[in-house]
């Protein structure tokens, strides 16, 4: 056993948390998404002289000025060449965008007005379908909480990723198209004798004379051990050899029988070596044949000496191609070609009836599970190319984290307190419950390496306020024991920890919780899964703490020292004062609904009328990368800019984090983010200079233009789009959705009765709308009740503790009224008290959690922080005087039937 720990211990001593881009920042990438390809593919691969002459023109034009609107370019550089040509040809033209995939919106008499108006909507289009795709991409790496942002009036997206430790992997995932298709060979014998021709009239030799060796001593054909291959080239010569066999001499030199042959590479480096592979294919044929589009699923397998292969399986369009394919080449070699790389040469031994392929290969585990990733999300419509990478600091800045850090330390100490105060010795045991609940927590996130981001650590504070609940719960299930003159002490201890005690309670009240923690981590996204991840985990660690830990703690107590007191005497007054409050809390039901229906018919009102202080998060804003004299400490810069960039009377607090070197930020701001105009930039420019002055001894215009090697003011300018597009939030919704069906159903299951769940659901969605309403009618005034990321993660903490509230409610009531034998207004008001004593005291510990951490954790935290206190605050009201009314109200309906 020794050894055994001491290897875990040496295996994961390395490893530590990976943090996210909000608490430790990441890389930062641009892609450029290649409209060349795109009009390429709008054309049908078009190959006229004018169209492909405009295109370069184009990327010329865009290499000089980044700004440049591609398209417009194109356009009137095409349009001036037929005109200076006078040439009878249009944009509208067959051979060009009037072909047969246009033809429901282009036709011969379009004008290029609509041409070009048809053109943007399909670039458009297809950028949307590839920041989806490599958003889908990231997910399936397991990146958690990605910024995946359009760079607003371009062709580039702005990735941003935590816990990246191999680059140039990310790079390939995200860079790579995922074109696959299925093609036919050419053998070895019907190739060698061009390559013999090659060779024998010197064409290599002419065009490159510093190479001593001929063309097929540099094939190393003595090598080649397949007869799939055709050569086996080192990689100094790889560069060469593809420029030969592309160029017009040795195309020129191609015998008719292989018009249409072309050369791959093999995916795989062999020693240094690369396979080199001849390769059927037919332009006019390739779009229809055999390819991506038609794979449904892909999966991993191990052959019987455990090497890995990939199985491909296709829709039933691909299925018959694939049949009649593989009929058609029984006893020859095809080609698995992805993205212009060669994966496989298999020898179809039968025809394969059912649409499954496989590619073998030497796989690694990360090359077979990132081809798999990528084959599963699609290809990409063009090709992207990552031109900027750059190290980012933390969005919420080093200070801000520190403060956070130390609140929560502080808030720790008075939970430590509070518990040691009310239950005495019993209460120090559950403070060392929940220390092992905090590593096992940390330890679990580390061994997972898990990405813990801003989201992930509500997450955390919910599972350990449910903990310390769990703890509560089971004291005060002692206590009634005491009270009730159980005879021994450790029967009133054994009795708590069954399901006629407090377990029944703890088990409903974390599974609910853990089930909207397993919904939302399967349907949501962002932010929403960092979330339900940590809680997830944290629920199950909870679980075991509580209930194992926590028990074992009192047992060994017992046995050493034969008694226990769960309360001490300064709190004996204070606690029977509560656990004696006998109050008709029904009687009141309909002063409740009053207050709550103006509560929740204020804040629908406030919602049309107000509106949101929506964040960067769902609005985008301007980028701005600044580049200082000295290093520079982001949040300073942040509370500068917030004095100048002031909207209705309001400071707007953009995000300033580092970006690459120390002395070299990014500023993003959604100040004036409504007015897209020169000179609404200009004046942010202006205002931003002018708060910034004392860190740069240059004017205004020196501060302003970008130009290369600058050694002072602006780097760039964009304007990016927001981090939770539509679909997202459209997603969340879902998510958020079915997790409310799902705690329904199961409230439903284990109460048997519906009534209880109506209950539970409504009072969450009463807590959800009074929490918006509030921080939708005081936006005005507070400027820090914004809607953000921040702001999605204290939604869902507050709907995770107000349904574990209201729970264990239920539980209470549930017990009493198996001693009875219908439901009445004495059982569900006796069930309330009897649960008054733990929900006070489980809501003042969280509440006063929160307050410590508002207090002391810096600004960064305050939006957040509000909303948990003002959610609780609603929840707990909620689960007393809400979901118990509903479920009389029902009953007395039903009754009355």
């Amino acid at each position: 056993m020794y050894y055994i720990s001491y290897d875990i211990y040496n295996y994961n001593k390395k490893k530590t948390l990976n943090l996210g881009l909000d608490l430790k920042g990441g890389i930062s990438m641009i892609l450029d998404i290649s409209e060349k390809d795109l009009l390429k593919k709008f054309t049908e691969n078009s190959k006229n002289f004018f169209f492909l002459k405009a295109l370069e023109n184009a990327d010329k034009k865009k290499k000089e000025d980044p700004n440049t609107d591609y398209l417009s370019s194109f356009i009137h550089f095409f349009n001036q060449e037929i005109q200076n040509k006078k040439l009878n040809l249009s944009l509208s033209s067959p051979i060009l965008f009037g072909n047969k995939s246009n033809i429901e919106n282009i036709d011969s008499n379009s004008s290029d007005f609509e041409i070009e108006r048809f053109l943007r909507k399909k670039i458009e289009s297809s950028i949307i379908s590839i920041q989806n795709i490599l958003r889908s991409r990231i997910d399936r790496f397991g990146i958690i909480q990605p910024n995946i942002q359009r760079i607003k009036n371009s062709n580039r997206i702005l990735i941003e990723l935590s816990g990246i430790k191999n680059i140039d992997r990310i790079k390939n995932i995200l860079e790579k198209k995922a074109e696959l298709h299925f093609l036919e060979t050419y053998s070895f014998q019907e190739i060698i004798s061009y390559f013999n021709t090659i060779n024998k009239n010197k064409l290599y030799g002419k065009k490159h004379s510093e190479i001593k060796k001929s063309f097929i001593d540099l094939l190393n054909i003595p090598l080649i051990k397949s007869s799939n291959s055709v050569g086996l080239v080192h990689i100094k010569y790889k560069k060469i050899i593809s420029d030969f066999l592309n160029s017009s001499e040795a195309i020129n030199s191609l015998p008719y029988h292989l018009h249409n042959v072309k050369f791959l590479w093999g995916a795989k480096k062999l020693d240094n070596f690369f396979q080199l592979f001849a390769i059927k294919i037919n332009d006019e044929e390739i779009s229809s044949s055999l390819n991506g589009d038609m794979v449904t699923h892909a999966y991993k397998s191990f052959g019987p000496l455990n090497e890995r292969s990939i199985n491909i399986k296709m829709n039933q369009e691909g299925t018959k191609k694939w049949k009649i394919f593989t009929e058609r080449n029984i006893g020859k070699s095809i080609a698995i070609v992805l993205d212009h790389l060669v994966y496989a040469v298999p020898v179809v031994q039968s025809v394969i009836p059912n649409g499954i392929s496989q590619i073998y290969g030497h796989f690694s585990v990360q090359e077979s599970n990132d081809l798999i990733n990528v084959l599963n999300t699609g290809k990409l419509p063009t090709s992207v190319r990552i031109i900027q990478t750059n190290i980012i600091g933390p969005y919420l800045g080093n200070k801000s984290i520190q403060r956070g850090i130390l609140s929560f330390f502080i808030a720790l100490f008075f939970i430590f307190i509070w518990m040691f105060f009310y239950y005495s010795i019993p209460g120090l045991y559950a403070d060392i419950v929940l220390f092992f609940n905090i590593i096992f927590i940390f330890g679990i996130l580390i061994s997972m390496n898990t990405v813990l981001t801003f989201p992930g650590i509500a997450g955390i504070i919910l599972t350990l306020a449910m903990s310390m609940d769990a703890n509560i719960l089971i004291y005060e299930q002692i206590k009634e024991n005491i009270k009730n003159k159980v005879n021994r002490l450790t029967i009133s201890i054994n009795n708590s920890y069954t399901l006629q005690g407090a377990l029944s309670s703890i088990i409903d009240g974390q599974i609910t919780t853990l089930l909207c923690g397993i919904i939302l981590f399967y349907f949501g996204i962002g932010p929403i899964r960092g979330f339900a991840s940590t809680l997830i985990i944290g629920i199950m660690v909870s679980m075991f703490t509580s209930i194992c830990l926590g028990r074992l703690f009192l047992e060994w107590h017992l046995k050493k020292y034969k008694k226990i007191s769960f309360q001490k005497k300064i709190s004996i007054f204070v606690l029977n004062n509560i656990q004696n409050v006998k109050y008709d809390f029904l009687s009141k039901r309909k002063w409740s609904y009053i207050i709550s229906c103006i509560l929740i018919i204020a804040s629908i009102l406030s919602f049309f009328l107000k509106g949101f202080n929506m964040g960067l998060d769902f609005v985008g804003g301007r980028s701005y990368v600044i580049l200082f004299d000295r290093k520079i400490i982001p949040e300073k810069i942040s509370e500068i800019l917030s004095k100048t960039f002031i909207e209705n009377g309001n400071p707007s607090f953009p995000r300033v984090q580092t970006f690459g070197d120390e002395n070299q930020l990014k500023i993003v701001t959604k100040y004036k983010v409504w007015e897209e105009n020169n000179q609404t930039d200009e004046i942010i420019l202006k205002k931003m200079f002018f708060a910034l002055k004392t860190f740069f001894p240059i004017n205004f215009e020196s501060f302003k233009n970008i130009k290369k090697n600058k050694s002072l003011g602006i780097l760039s300018i964009e304007k990016i789009g927001p981090v939770v597009a539509q679909d997202m939030s459209h997603k969340a919704f879902i998510s958020i959705i079915i997790s409310l069906i799902g705690i329904f159903t199961y409230i439903f299951i284990r109460f048997k009765k519906w009534q209880f769940g109506l209950g539970a659901i409504v009072s969450l969605i009463h807590d959800s709308i009074i929490v918006l309403g509030i921080f939708s009618f005081f936006h005005g005034k507070f400027p820090v009740l914004e809607i953000d990321q921040t702001f999605i993660a204290a939604l869902l903490t507050i709907i995770g503790y107000s349904i574990n509230d209201t729970v264990i409610v239920y539980d209470k009531i549930r017990k009493i009224s198996k001693k009875t034998s219908f439901l009445m207004k004495e059982t569900i008001n006796q069930g309330i008290c009897d649960s008054l004593t733990r929900t006070i005291n489980t809501s003042l510990i969280t509440l006063l959690v929160i307050s410590i951490i508002f207090l002391f954790g810096g600004k960064i935290l305050h939006s957040f922080m509000l909303a948990l206190f003002i959610g609780i605050s609603v929840g707990t009201y909620s689960s007393i005087f809400i979901a118990p009314s509903i479920i009389y109200d029902c009953f007395k309906r039903n009754i009355k039937k």
